[in-house]
């Protein structure tokens, strides 16, 4: 007995370790490319990227179509591997093929081609993020989330050099972008191959089309909210680039970065504990104060918490000193905006916490209902509020959308937990 406890504690030693290190990567890949790019081809190029590595997350949202949380958590392997890889394969060719669209649309109304062109290779490099959600999401399932951040971790890694390395030589976006794409997914591929037994487990015969139209119609939900919900915390960039010009484009994205970070760091925060938050929800205790589900969401809010003020005393102090000094830009007079989208940015962890909690209890289906309500507000009052009162403006624009998502959301979890221990007494 001692000996499988020591065993599961190394494992989830191994678990963090390597989710962190890919998480902390990935939370700074944007800042490491820009900080190039800025050096290497200017502020216009610099918010060039920002406009495209914005639409390309959000063509990505797609693609993910919100399974990983439902795989993740899917322990009695209602649906297999093969359904999973199928369905990403699908949900990504749509997203190709969405984002095709949406680039010659773009190019009849104001982008040049070129603009065109690194648009839609961003979103080819994201496109190698999903299928690569869909084979680290199967091996978080099966206890080996270290082997998904080690494969991430190698990805970015990759991906990264060859970006970066091209940039100087290229003096452009595009070609960079392109072969960056093509590193990472050789980079999948191989990790994929070489890890076929914990990856692959074939369904049973005759189930895989139903359990596609099933897992479609149990993700929809969530997947329509990560759209919308990404829709709005980029709503201010789409609002700065239809009024404003790729230099105020870049100064935002350059403020804004830290707001990511809050993110992805709270998102690795919880995602090794999601597996055993979804047994301790099926525990369904009576009393909620002996509830292993609660102290485990407890212990994440406390943890984000905990993120959430070290990076807003940080901010304020050094954050525009270090912006400017790691992008080589002037970015005075902006520490208001900053410290207005930081503290979006603890509403936008909270946001995407939320969202994978009521995903775990089967609250997800008024989730969209949520993003779409927010998305309607964000319509009417992000453009005039950019025109208004520019960066300052847009940031606090985001700061009152990320506040009212928080708001809804928690009625929604409030509800789920009023119903569990109602149910349990019963």
């Amino acid at each position: 007995m001692r000996g499988r406890k020591k065993q599961t504690k190394t494992q989830e030693a191994k678990d963090y370790f390597w989710n962190s290190a890919a998480g902390i990567l990935n939370a700074g890949q944007s800042v490491l490319i820009l900080m190039v790019i800025t050096r290497v081809l200017g502020m216009e190029a610099a918010g060039l990227f920002s406009i495209a590595f914005a639409t390309g997350n959000l063509f990505m949202n797609f693609g993910n179509f919100g399974v990983r949380n439902v795989q993740v958590s899917d322990q009695k392997q209602r649906y297999g591997c093969r359904t999973y890889l199928m369905h990403r394969a699908i949900t990504t060719a749509l997203m190709l093929a969405g984002a095709g669209i949406y680039v010659l649309y773009k190019t009849g109304t104001g982008y040049t081609p070129y603009k065109a062109g690194v648009v839609f290779a961003m979103c080819l490099l994201k496109a190698v993020d999903c299928i690569e959600d869909a084979a680290a999401g199967r091996l978080q399932q099966r206890g080996r989330l270290d082997l998904a951040g080690k494969m991430i971790l190698a990805r970015l890694l990759i991906s990264l050099f060859v970006l970066c390395a091209l940039l100087k030589v290229s003096g452009a976006l595009l070609t960079p972008t392109l072969a960056a794409a093509g590193a990472a997914l050789l980079t999948v591929a191989v990790f994929c191959f070489c890890w076929k037994e914990p990856l692959y487990l074939r369904d049973p015969a005759g189930t895989a089309g139903n359990s596609l139209i099933s897992l479609t119609r149990a993700c929809f939900p969530v997947c329509a909210a990560n759209c919308l919900s990404f829709y709005l915390i980029n709503a201010p960039k789409y609002a700065i680039d239809a009024q404003m010009d790729e230099i105020a484009q870049a100064q935002y994205t350059f403020i804004a970065m830290p707001v990511f970070v809050i993110q992805l760091l709270n998102q690795f925060l919880y995602q090794p504990l999601l597996v055993k938050m979804t047994l301790a929800w099926e525990q369904k205790p009576a009393d909620p104060g002996k509830d292993p589900f609660l102290r485990l969401f407890g212990r994440v809010l406390a943890g984000l918490g905990l993120i959430t003020a070290a990076v807003l005393a940080g901010g304020y102090v050094l954050g525009i000193p270090v912006l400017g000094l790691l992008y080589s830009a002037d970015l005075t007079g902006l520490r208001p905006a900053l410290m207005l989208l930081l503290t979006g940015g603890a509403f936008l962890a909270l946001n995407g916490f939320l969202t994978a909690m009521l995903t775990i209890v089967r609250a997800q289906k008024l989730i969209p209902l949520v993003y779409l309500l927010a998305a309607a507000v964000s319509v009417f009052l992000i453009p005039g509020m950019v025109r208004t009162g520019g960066l300052q403006g847009a940031s606090a624009g985001y700061l009152v959308l990320m506040a009212l998502v928080s708001v809804l959301l928690i009625l929604l979890f409030v509800r789920a937990l009023t119903k569990r221990y109602k149910d349990s007494k019963l």
